[in-house]
């Protein structure tokens, strides 16, 4: 296994709270982020106060001009008011693992801030580390504006 890591960050003039709210709920994300095709929510729990969501995700990337179905499992683990992990393992050996913070600037706004880290056999690394930042940053360029609309 090989690991790759990414960080992402945008601002957007929504209260922190909502925007991990937002971004926890997987299902809201159709027609941002571009394979999406739907995600369900399987299981939900607490483990210690720690509030967590199983969800069942169908996505649609691309391998060339072709595009394939998969689906697998992600866990949203909402760390605080501010804060959210998510687990997603896209394919056998193919972990993402995303840490998202929303913190208050000084000028008013918010600043969103994640970092992936992508782990998978080193043949398929580069791929999926490719694709899941193009669908991530996809995600976050359009994130203000979904958060005005909402």
């Amino acid at each position: 296994m090989a690991t790759r890591v990414f960080e992402l960050s945008t601002g957007v003039t929504a209260a922190p709270e909502v925007v991990i709210d937002f971004l926890i709920t997987l299902d809201r994300h159709r027609g941002m982020h571009p394979y999406l095709a739907s995600a369900t929510i399987v299981t939900f729990g607490n483990d210690d106060g720690v509030p967590w969501w199983d969800w069942r995700v169908v996505e649609r990337p691309a391998l060339g001009p072709l595009r394939y179905t998969i689906r697998f499992p992600a866990r949203m683990t909402r760390l605080s008011l501010t804060s959210m992990r998510g687990s997603v393992r896209a394919a056998p050996g193919c972990l993402l693992d995303t840490v998202t913070t929303a913190e208050s600037d000084a000028d008013g706004g918010v600043t969103v801030r994640e970092t992936t880290t992508v782990t998978a056999p080193r043949i398929v690394l580069g791929y999926m580390a490719k694709h899941a930042e193009l669908a991530h940053a996809r995600t976050f360029s359009l994130l203000a504006g979904e958060l005005g609309a909402s």
